[in-house]
């Protein structure tokens, strides 16, 4: 029997690439008027440099998400052989508030008011400190605070998804074995292998509809919905 229902954040409750994308998008002309000598362009092939780098160490373990995302603008500056001054200062500052304010929860969030008898709550991978751009603001921002009842972020366990600990922790949150829980999220190598490993029942949240084949068993989600309110009938169906 199902207890608890866990579900990934970014993708899965709010539209981040969205945010994303207007955030370094605005964020770029602002530094194109700022130095005009530089395209957009330009700016846009270090971003994708730097980000590509950063990414690696943090997927190699050598940096935290934190510390990825404090390390970029100064990173991007470098790689346009700019000053590091206090424009980069002000320009990171303008980006993780652009992104916080530009995040929107999908409408279909509203299953969570219907999960009663259930634990709800949030794993994802992202920093837990109190920068503007972190999960823990993100989820203070968005309201979730209040609709759940657990939040296990990465930054603070100091282990990413797909990894089994940080489902187990979740699990242990939600006092609950890992076969009383089901996670949804959107991300086949982050969310169906680490819930699959861990024992839960996985849901694969396709928002959109793309056509998704699963190279090994892992990678297999238990269910596959398009929207969060078929998670309802997910439900019913190992409950009845």
């Amino acid at each position: 029997m199902i207890k608890a229902v866990l579900f990934d954040l970014d993708g899965t409750l709010c539209d981040s690439d969205t945010a994303w994308s207007i955030a370094v998008k605005e964020t770029f002309q602002l530094l194109c008027k700022q130095e005009p000598s530089i395209s957009e362009e330009a700016i846009a092939n270090a971003w994708r440099t730097v980000h590509q780098r950063l990414f690696q160490q943090l997927g190699a373990g050598k940096l935290s998400m934190a510390e990825v995302r404090d390390a970029r603008f100064q990173c991007l500056f470098e790689e346009l052989d700019l000053p590091i001054d206090r424009m980069m200062e002000e320009l990171s500052d303008f980006f993780c508030s652009r992104y916080l304010t530009g995040l929107r929860l999908y409408e279909d969030v509203t299953v969570l008011e219907k999960l009663t008898g259930y634990h709800v709550g949030i794993i994802t991978n992202g920093a837990h400190d109190a920068h503007t751009d972190s999960q823990l603001s993100k989820v203070r921002h968005l309201g979730l605070s209040e609709r759940i009842q657990s939040l296990t972020i990465s930054g603070e366990i100091g282990v990413r998804k797909p990894k089994v600990e940080i489902f187990k922790v979740a699990c242990e949150r939600a006092d609950v074995l890992p076969e009383e829980a089901m996670y949804i999220g959107d991300s086949i190598q982050n969310d169906i292998v680490g819930a699959n490993r861990a024992g839960m029942t996985s849901v694969l949240i396709n928002r959109k509809s793309e056509v998704l084949i699963p190279e090994s068993t892992d990678e297999q989600p238990d269910y596959t919905v398009s929207s969060l309110h078929e998670v309802l009938s997910c439900l019913g169906s190992i409950q009845n």
